[in-house]
């Protein structure tokens, strides 16, 4: 890699990084916040399932038109999404009305998750073009470690910003370090779209029809559904629960919630250097997703298991486990998907990879 290339990875990775922290931040507090305003667990639930609600619906259309304004655009207008969402939720501490507070808390949310959903899309293909097509999946999987330490450090950062200085800090501090990534990214960042672009390929249309027929595209899409969704399933209430079950601060639970993005950091690059010495996808996903049900089996745990409940060590395991198969199914599918769109005869440029990413 040359320096140029050097540079482009760190910004790149920087933005991912951030957009990983601000998808975990409010994690340790929000849920009691809210409480506190009249806000129960179920609609704080509502609350941080719209950002993945959002980038279900502004992904895939970010990712089809990633091509009209570039992808460094598109990273650019992502994080400056992400760094003035963080900004604004920072102030609706000083909202008394529950349901103000509850409305402007989608609202913002939304926001931000749009950010990360034009950030998401344009960050696999503009780190796959600094290196060489052999080193791609490794290329990759540094973007998907980096927005792993992002969620990792992310509960763990926000709990100990919201002790020392209360709700507002942890998004002043984000919100402002994510601003001065994206004034960096945009006088740095250096990107020439031909550099990995075979002759002609760039012309060619990409459409969602050809990317869904493409053999082994549609079963990877299912699999995402259910590994995505086990992500959010207790963002909301697992907060409430660590308190009222082992008393833990907004620091100490932050610490449990750090465990998923710790195991998922650790082992993304991991899986993504089985994955270029030829570990195949589907057993990744079907591993990955294996292990994310054995983790939810003794998360609560299920009643077979009853035995061993009340064991703060038994949920954090869990947790772990979760972001071990998160790992192996996120990054498992997402090559996987590239290699069969690439087998099925569509052009690998900015807008099947960041339709595929999406």
């Amino acid at each position: 890699m040359r320096a140029k290339n050097v540079v482009n990875m760190a910004l790149i990775g920087s933005s991912s990084l951030f957009a990983g922290i601000s998808l975990s931040l409010l994690s340790p507090f929000y849920p009691q916040e809210a409480l506190l305003k009249g806000v129960s667990v179920t609609l704080s639930g509502i609350v941080m399932g719209s950002v993945f609600v959002t980038t279900i619906v502004c992904t895939p259309l970010f990712g089809k038109y990633i091509e009209v304004l570039g992808a460094r655009n598109f990273l650019i207008g992502g994080s400056f999404g992400v760094a003035l969402g963080n900004i604004a939720f920072a102030f609706l501490d000083k909202i008394e009305d529950k349901n103000l507070f509850f409305a402007m808390s989608i609202v913002v949310r939304v926001f931000t998750a749009i950010g990360e959903s034009a950030l998401v899309p344009s960050s696999y293909p503009l780190a796959s073009r600094q290196v060489s097509k052999e080193n791609q999946g490794k290329a990759i999987a540094v973007i998907e470690s980096c927005f792993g330490i992002g969620t990792m450090f992310g509960p763990s950062l926000g709990g100990f910003l919201f002790d020392y200085g209360g709700f507002s800090l942890p998004f002043f501090v984000t919100g402002g370090v994510t601003f001065c990534v994206t004034v960096l990214i945009t006088v740095l960042l250096k990107d020439n779209p031909s550099d990995n672009i075979e002759n002609g390929e760039e012309h060619s249309q990409v459409t969602w029809i050809k990317i869904i027929k493409a053999p082994g595209v549609l079963i990877s899409v299912f699999v995402l559904i259910f590994a995505g969704s086990s992500i959010a399933w207790y963002s909301a209430s697992l907060e409430p629960f660590l308190s009222e079950e082992f008393g833990l601060s907004s620091t100490e639970t932050g610490l449990v919630f750090m465990a998923f993005g710790s195991a998922y950091t650790v082992f993304t690059p991991l899986f993504g250097f089985l994955t270029d010495k030829g570990l195949d996808g589907l057993l990744a996903m079907f591993l990955g997703n294996l292990l994310i049900a054995v983790g939810f089996s003794f998360l609560g745990p299920i009643p077979l298991f009853r035995s061993i409940e009340g064991n703060l060590w038994l949920t954090v395991l869990s947790i772990v486990i979760q972001g071990i198969g998160s790992a192996a199914t996120f990054l498992g599918s997402l090559l996987y998907m590239l290699k069969c769109i690439s087998a099925a005869g569509i052009p690998d440029n900015d807008q099947s990879k960041g339709m595929v990413s999406s």
